[in-house]
């Protein structure tokens, strides 16, 4: 059972979605790619602001080393750092820092409500976290004889509130432009596949009384062959609507002559009283209505022969055997008119066809060789063998085919005007050369026997792939 085939949806559908799933997606990578590099830059501002305002604190503590505390310059030293340090300038006046200094092991300074536990943080920065607050820890150590540490801390929800306004600030306008985006690439599409709208209404025109080619001067160039295997197809269409035409022209006139010789016999036959002229009459209807038949035989078979599909199978078929068979058959023929009719057979001639069709061939090719050979002539039919092909050979002595005719006589309904006894229907030789086309072989016309007449080739593939 041969799998159902996919349904293709709309190519514009299946645009907008790409189009549309690529600039989300892209939208989303850039929000990110910001994300990121927002909170880097955020995260370094502010973690610089605590080592500025770390370092200058240690500046104003550092003096407090070399001085005895219980002095009253040390005490008023402290008093002047502890207001020096309250009163550096924060970058960020929503964003308080908190610090707590310590001198010789003890505590100095110190703003309200440090988190706990921020003596055990490590040197340098650290994260913190104590009732469901995060903090961020800077602790720096005084070079000295006796330490000077400093600890500057801050709450992490303001750094959260700065990053979220800078990114509403550059993601909001990207946000809004979104709409107006998929509007453009809707936009874009619809007008992109205009020229395709184009091309399918010179397609809807087209009827079977009018085929000619479809513009390319509108086509966009990706379609172009699209375009011309349709102008392609459309010429292939008109040549067998033509070919029909003309076969359905040229067999009304074929059958228009022996059915006006029917009714002319039958006619006579009808009026005349005299039983030979009776017998006559209906001997002559008989030839018509056999002639009738054999012209319709052959045109049923070169429809079937021009079909798109053919339910022959290939089989392995001797050619010679068929060919002996052919002799038999015509051999009466040939005695009749004293016409010599020899065969000369290769043992190896087999190959891949159709035996009925193959028949064929032999029976119209020897046939027209004794039909147009004269009485005391000779017909000859050989068969030779190459290392692919099997070549038929059939020679006559009889009167030949002119040069100028030679191309005509495998068309359709075509009779020689020089030949005063062809009584054929034109149909043989069109027949023998789609039968041989059917099997990929080939057919051409050489001089006949002595010089004289006329001799057809028939080259045929040895080894045919068995086709069903």
């Amino acid at each position: 059972m041969s799998p159902v085939p996919r349904r293709v949806g709309s190519l514009s559908r299946r645009l907008l979605l790409l189009l549309i799933g690529g600039i989300s997606l892209c939208w989303l990578v850039a929000g990110l790619f910001t994300y990121h590099l927002t909170r880097e830059q955020v995260n370094r501002l502010y973690d610089q602001d605590m080592i500025d305002f770390g370092q200058a604190a240690a500046s104003l503590v550092d003096v407090a080393d070399a001085i005895d505390p219980q002095s009253t310059d040390a005490l008023e030293i402290l008093a002047r750092s502890r207001k020096a340090i309250e009163g550096l300038p924060l970058i960020r006046r929503e964003a308080t820092l908190g610090y707590a200094i310590w001198y010789r092991g003890q505590p100095l300074l110190a703003t309200p409500g440090p988190p706990h536990g921020i003596e055990a943080q490590p040197l340098g920065f650290s994260d913190l976290q104590r009732d469901n607050v995060n903090w961020r820890v800077l602790q720096i150590v005084s070079p000295g004889a006796d330490e000077v540490r400093i600890w500057v801390f801050e709450d992490l929800h303001f750094r959260s509130k700065t990053l979220r306004l800078l990114l509403f600030s550059a993601l909001f306008p990207l946000l809004l432009a979104l709409p107006l985006f998929l509007v453009l690439v809707w936009f874009g599409v619809r007008q992109g596949l205009a020229p395709l709208r184009s091309l399918i209404a010179q397609l809807h025109l087209r009827t079977a009384h009018s085929l000619h080619p479809l513009s390319l001067s509108r086509a966009p160039v990706e379609v172009h062959s699209l375009v011309n295997e349709l102008n392609l197809l459309l010429e292939r269409l008109q040549s067998a609507l033509e070919a029909e035409r003309r076969l359905t022209s040229d067999a009304a006139h074929e059958i228009r002559t022996p059915l006006a010789s029917l009714r002319t016999h039958a006619q006579v036959a009808l009026r005349s009283s005299d039983p030979a002229a009776h017998a006559h009459g209906l001997q002559q209807v008989s030839r018509s209505v056999e002639r009738i038949s054999a012209l319709m035989e052959q045109i049923l078979l070169l429809a079937r022969l021009d079909g798109e599909e053919l339910h022959e199978t290939f089989r392995r078929v001797d050619l010679g055997l068929l060919a002996e068979e052919t002799i038999a058959e015509l051999a009466p023929q040939a005695i009749d008119r004293h016409i010599e009719l020899t065969l000369d057979t290769h043992p190896d001639s087999t190959l891949m066809g159709v035996s009925v069709w193959l028949g064929l061939i032999l029976t119209n090719l020897v046939g027209n060789a004794l039909r147009y050979t004269p009485e005391g002539g000779r017909v000859a039919v050989s068969l030779e063998r190459t290392a692919d092909q099997l070549v038929l050979w059939v020679r006559d002595n009889g009167p030949g085919v002119a040069q100028a005719e030679q191309a005509a006589i495998f068309t359709r309904f075509y009779r020689s005007p020089n030949v005063a006894s062809s009584t054929g229907s034109g149909l043989g030789l069109p027949i023998v050369k789609r039968i041989v086309e059917i099997h990929h072989g080939r057919i051409s016309l050489h001089p006949g026997l002595d010089g004289a007449g006329l001799g057809v080739c028939v080259e045929l593939p040895a080894t045919t792939s068995e086709k069903e």
